[in-house]
Formats: structure tokens, sequence, C-alpha cells
């Protein structure tokens, strides 16, 4: 067994993805791709209650990006 520690994880978020909580192998980790977890599932990011990931403002000419 061994174990890591993560320079994106600052108090239990991930500075990586957006200040989801950390999930070791979620999508958008640094671990996605590098290694294999028992149950084959790799996790859906989730964030804190009223937190989530950055939307960005309606661009001005009505255009999508």
């Amino acid at each position: 067994m061994s174990s890591w520690s993560c320079p994106f994880e600052v108090n239990g978020l991930c500075n990586k993805v957006a200040g989801a909580y950390c999930r070791p192998g979620m999508k958008g980790c640094i671990l996605v791709g590098k290694v294999r977890f028992a149950d084959g599932v790799v996790p859906e990011p989730r964030w804190p209650p009223g937190k989530g990931p950055s939307r960005r403002p309606p661009r001005e000419d009505g255009e999508s990006r």
C-alpha cells in the first residue's frame, strides 16, 4: 500500500477542478489515465453546496462560444 498527496488539494477542495471536493481520479484530476481503481469507475466532480463549476458570462454579441 502507498500514500499520495496532491499538490492541488487544499482543505479538501481541488484547485485544479474549479474548487470541487477532492475525489482522487475524478474527471479533470491529474490521476486520470495514470491509475486504475478497483471498481473501475471514474468519479464525477462534486462541489460544496452553493458552489459549482464557474460559468462564463454570456457574450455581448449574443453568439455562443
